[in-house]
């Protein structure tokens, strides 16, 4: 009797912790997504989450602005390292990203950057927002006309 007292309160209480997930009534804490940023200036963005939560895919233009500029050498090359503050400004709201980047110069005029981000403001869907991730990308040379620039972003939003 004791045996089945302690089976049927451990399966309620089973059963109470996963009646929320189950209802669909809880999201993680943090969401995987993918930015795309392409385009010639105006550029423009598409957010795409990877993962279930409360942020959806959205789109719109993005800004860049507002950056300082250092050179630092790694493995015997110098990389410039640029800090740029991205606006994305979707038909859910704005979010703020600042981005790290170490660029590399290619021989045929190419620039190409790896680099961390990190949300430091939003609006509408995007108040209240924590997320941080990694990203790469790529800007063709100066001297072509309209410059196309392709860049992703990858990692994670989520409440603060």
């Amino acid at each position: 009797m004791r045996k089945t007292l302690t089976a049927a309160v451990a399966l309620v209480a089973l059963a109470a912790a996963f009646a929320p997930v189950a209802a669909g009534g809880t999201h993680p804490s943090k969401q995987r997504v993918r930015i795309e940023v392409t385009g010639t200036d105006p550029f423009t963005f598409l957010l795409k989450p990877t993962s279930k939560g409360r942020i959806q895919r959205d789109t719109g233009p993005v800004g860049f602005c507002c950056w300082r500029d250092r050179t630092v050498v790694r493995a015997g090359a110098k990389l410039d390292v640029t800090n740029p503050l991205l606006t994305l400004v979707g038909t859910q709201g704005t979010l703020r990203i600042r981005n790290t980047i170490e660029w590399v110069d290619l021989p045929d005029g190419w620039s190409v950057w790896t680099g961390t981000w990190k949300v430091v403001g939003g609006t509408g869907a995007y108040a209240g927002l924590s997320g941080h991730g990694r990203d790469a990308g790529a800007w063709e040379p100066e001297t072509t006309p309209d410059r196309h620039i392709r860049i992703r972003f990858f990692g994670f939003l989520g409440s603060k």
